[in-house]
Parts: structure tokens; C-alpha cells; sequence
């Protein structure tokens, strides 16, 4: 919870300064090759019902969100996606913590929607700005 609202805080800074930095930045491809590779993980996590590997691989992903090159866009919708997908992070170490497969499974779609909606809403963002 402490992380959550220590990114809404920084998100909102964001907002309020104006910044705008639409597109991909090379570190901004390495923190989300980094989140799909701990996401990667999760499944494999889910599938092999390792809880402490679901809660480790839960939190790094939630640390990769820390990194500035995360905040690559100053939208309303971007801040509601990043907000979907450290709730759905959270969802999941709380899954992990419970030992319960089936929400830990809930929780995994939930991340990954939250993951293909925000790039198809920067992807539609950066097509429209051409």
C-alpha cells in the first residue's frame, strides 16, 4: 500500500508539471522488458503453485513501476491504467500471501489486461500525435 501511494504521488507530479514525453524511450524499453520478464514469472509461478516465487516476482514487478522511465506519459488514462496495474500487482501478492491459486489466476488476468489496454492506449496516443 506504502508503494501504491508513493506512485500515485508521483504520477500526480508528473501531471501537475506538464511533462509530456509521449513514445518509448531505450529505458523505457528496458523496464518493460524487465516487467515482462517478472510477469513471465508470475505465470510460471501460478502454474507450478510456487507462492514464494508469485510474491517475490509480484513485488519486483512492482518495483520496476519505481523507475522513472515508467512515467512516460501525462494523461488522465495513463494514470488510470498505472493505477489498474499496481492494484492488480497487489491483488497478486495478496493471492500469494492467502495461498489461493484461483484468485492469484484472477489477479494475473487482471495484470495483464491492465498491461495490453494501457499499450494499445499509448499506441493509439502516439498514432494520433502523427
Amino acid at each position: 500500500m506504502k508503494t501504491f501511494k508513493r506512485v500515485i504521488a508521483v504520477l500526480a507530479v508528473i501531471v501537475m508539471s506538464g511533462a509530456d514525453v509521449p513514445g518509448q524511450t531505450l529505458s523505457t524499453g528496458r523496464v518493460m522488458r524487465e516487467k515482462l520478464a517478472h510477469s513471465q514469472k508470475i505465470l510460471e509461478a501460478i502454474m507450478t503453485s510456487d507462492f514464494a516465487s508469485l510474491d517475490r516476482e509480484s513485488q519486483e514487478l512492482e518495483r520496476a513501476t519505481e523507475s522513472p522511465a515508467w512515467f512516460t506519459f501525462n494523461s488522465p488514462e495513463y494514470l488510470r491504467h498505472g493505477a489498474a496495474f499496481l492494484r492488480a500487482t497487489a491483488d497478486l501478492r495478496e493471492a500469494a500471501r492467502a495461498r489461493d491459486l484461483d484468485a492469484a489466476a484472477l489477479h494475473y488476468m487482471s495484470l495483464t489486461l491492465s498491461c495490453f489496454e494501457c499499450h494499445r492506449y499509448m499506441k493509439g496516443s502516439r498514432i494520433t500525435e502523427r
